[in-house]
């Protein structure tokens, strides 16, 4: 295990190099400090804290059951809503992870997720012949609505 700096060379083509040295963050201004910069840029990006990453990652676990329900011949905006949660959800969970404040930077990312889940549930509950598998289930979510309305 290395346990100083170590020096590195490499050869770069032209347009590589002008890459490397168009990057202009931290204050990079060296080459040492671009090459430096450009590795954090690539942990950054593999890196769970990376939403796009986890986002990326959970889409892939969910493809063969989205692929499934692709296959079925009845489509449901409320399954649909669902897969769209579970995987945004699933990336601001593992984004946020190692935050120092976990609870409300997950509340944030995730906000937008759960906007969008609630407002198919809206819908779902406003339309008269909403797009469901089953047609007893818009029924159920109205009856729900009204409870939490209630209480």
């Amino acid at each position: 295990m290395l346990n100083k700096s170590q020096s590195i060379s490499a050869r770069l083509s032209a347009q590589d190099y002008t890459y490397l040295m168009s990057i202009d963050r931290n204050g990079a201004v060296t080459q040492s400090e671009k090459v430096r910069e450009l590795i954090a840029m690539a942990r950054e990006s593999l890196g769970s804290d990376s939403f796009v990453r986890t986002y990326l990652a959970a889409s892939e676990t969910m493809l063969p059951i989205r692929a499934k329900y692709i296959e079925d011949e009845q489509r449901s905006l409320l399954v649909e809503a669902l897969f769209d949660l579970v995987t945004e959800g699933a990336a601001a969970i593992q984004a946020c992870a190692d935050d120092e404040s976990f609870a409300s930077t997950l509340e944030d990312v995730s906000l937008p997720a759960i906007t969008a889940f609630l407002e198919k549930i809206s819908l779902v509950s406003l339309q008269e012949e909403p797009r469901l598998a089953n047609p007893q289930t818009s029924e159920k979510i109205r009856r729900s609505l009204r409870q939490l309305v209630k209480s």
